[in-house]
């Protein structure tokens, strides 16, 4: 069985005083565009970490159509402290039964479900990883063996987990080739606006924001190797 890791706990502080997870995107919040594309591939258990902003995501996401379906949330008091302590959180409430993790970004509403898909066809047992990667940078979700499990719940700090992901043979991992929308999170809230003006029909004025978009995504990749 394969678990599923929603980190949801950090403070935003590239968004801005508002929580990014709550953000209204479409009609829905960023985290409720993650945890759909999740439940379309019947993936679980989940367990979505929260933290900054805690009861406001928590009451959203007990009040909603989540109430009844596979999602454990857990309260991370130390996120503060970085993402290696909101990762250690979610390992350790993952059930024993499961042999492996997706590990995913609450804030990426592009999530492809097909994408999940793909990473779970990928894998098997002999693999420590599979991951996304896009232009040649990595993306997510990012699916982990149990085996990492120990070296990433001793992660600290946001350092992350590129040198436990470094150490793993290359014969004991598969990068799958995925379109941009594995490197896309919402950071900021122009990344919100252009999540919200993706699917509008484009005009004949070349956009102006492919420069701030290319500089997003490699920011969110390099933040990739965190987890």
């Amino acid at each position: 069985m394969i678990g599923t890791i929603v980190l949801a706990a950090g403070s935003s502080r590239r968004y801005g005083a508002q929580s990014k997870m709550l953000a209204r995107l479409h009609g829905q919040a960023v985290i409720e565009h993650s945890l759909d594309c999740l439940l379309e591939q019947s993936v679980g258990p989940i367990v979505v970490v929260t933290g900054s902003k805690r009861r406001r995501v928590e009451r959203l996401i007990r009040s909603s159509r989540y109430k009844r379906r596979r999602v454990r949330l857990v309260n991370n008091p130390a996120y503060r402290s970085g993402m290696a302590s909101s990762l250690r959180c979610g390992l350790a409430a993952l059930p024993q039964a499961c042999h492996g993790a997706l590990i995913c970004l609450g804030d990426m509403p592009d999530m492809e479900p097909r994408l999940v898909l793909r990473l779970r066809d990928a894998w098997h047992a002999g693999l420590d990883y599979v991951r996304p990667v896009s232009q040649r940078l990595p993306g997510h979700p990012v699916l982990v063996s149990r085996q990492l499990f120990p070296a990433m719940a001793a992660l600290e700090g946001d350092g992350g987990a590129k040198a436990v992901l470094d150490g793993v043979p290359r014969d004991r991992y598969r990068l799958v080739a995925a379109r941009d929308t594995s490197l896309r999170d919402i950071d900021t809230p122009a990344a919100l606006r252009r999540a919200a003006n993706a699917r509008r029909p484009r005009t004949g004025r070349r956009s102006t924001t492919n420069k701030t978009q290319t500089r997003d995504q490699r920011y969110t990749a390099l933040r990739s190797f965190m987890v």
